[in-house]
């Protein structure tokens, strides 16, 4: 997969050698290929990675405005996100359509004095019948350098308004970066 990332924010847990990495990235659009670029969620652990599209540039823009949002002093804070996507598998039975989503969190920890947080958990439904579910990934950083997220979500805005995409999307214009 080919992609470009715009935010990045790694850091690195106690217990592990390698990163953990929240990033969006979009899928550049080849020379004359049109329509609006995909927005992409990276999700990883040092060991495992996933990645789960945007619905769409103004969804991405939400994300920014949510890292944005997040307040330097400790107080009260939280946004969630979801996203959700859905693909067609190949099963022995046939062909299946198999739905993964995630709910992301940008916030401020009231049960830990208030640290600033992402949270990151995605969800299986698997085709056929019954239907299950289960837990995807989980990734969570307990203590955001929050400068250091607001300059990579400006960054993500950055790269949205270059890529024409909606400026204004929900929630109206844009904050001052």
């Amino acid at each position: 997969m080919d992609f470009e990332q715009v935010f990045t924010y790694a850091w690195k847990a106690p217990e592990e050698e390698r990163p953990c990495v929240l990033s969006v990235a979009y899928e550049p659009t080849g020379a004359g290929a049109g329509g609006p670029r995909r927005w992409l969620l990276m999700a990883a652990l040092p060991v495992f990675s996933e990645f789960l599209a945007f619905d769409d540039a103004a969804h991405a823009r939400e994300f920014a405005r949510a890292v944005l949002g997040l307040p330097l002093t400790p107080e009260p804070y939280e946004r969630e996100l979801h996203l959700s996507e859905t693909r067609t598998r190949t099963l022995l039975s046939g062909p299946a359509t198999e739905v993964r989503s995630a709910g992301l969190s940008v916030g401020r920890d009231p049960a830990d004095g208030l640290r600033a947080y992402f949270a990151y958990q995605s969800y299986y439904a698997f085709p056929g019948e019954p239907q299950y579910a289960a837990l995807g990934l989980e990734v969570v950083c307990e203590d955001v350098d929050v400068p250091r997220a607001h300059a990579e979500a400006r960054a993500l805005l950055a790269a949205l308004d270059a890529s024409g995409a909606d400026t204004a999307g929900p929630g109206g214009p844009d904050p001052a970066p």
